[in-house]
């Protein structure tokens, strides 16, 4: 099975603001039958990143409700963190020079899974780029 993991950026714009991109990015992973996965925090990323546009109204409450539903629905495989898993992540925060872990727990389960990473954040995947991970992709990689 190859896995794919996949950070809360990438669900919350193909709920609300689906583009080429993003079609081809869930295209490739349907024909190439891959398993998007990501680490339990993931729900609550993408729901809180849905909560800070409905309080700053770029959407509404019926449209976070909606994208909510339809990020359920990308069938991404749960992987819940572990200690081994988090200790990795204080390690590639570190590298990252970033003061929270939440990005590299992402990395961390892409560097224990031997899989991709893909995020919607093009600083982030710069930066993990400059550390030598050549796993992180950006979306205008698909």
């Amino acid at each position: 099975m190859t896995y794919w993991v996949v950070d809360a950026n990438i669900a919350v714009r193909t709920a609300l603001e689906l583009n080429e991109a993003l079609e081809r990015f869930w295209e490739r992973i349907a024909r190439e039958k891959i398993t998007p996965c990501a680490p339990r925090l993931w729900m609550s990323e993408t729901t809180s990143a849905l909560r800070a546009w409905l309080a700053q109204k770029v959407i509404t409450a019926d449209e976070a409700e909606q994208a909510l539903r339809s990020i359920h629905r990308l069938r991404v495989e749960i992987i819940d963190e572990d200690e081994d898993l988090c200790l990795r992540a204080l390690e590639l925060a570190e590298k990252l020079g970033q003061s929270k872990a939440y990005d590299a727990i992402y990395l961390a389960l892409a560097e224990k899974l031997s899989a991709d990473f893909w995020t919607a954040d093009e600083r982030l995947a710069n930066r993990a780029r400059d550390l030598n991970l050549p796993w992180v992709h950006g979306l205008a990689e698909v």
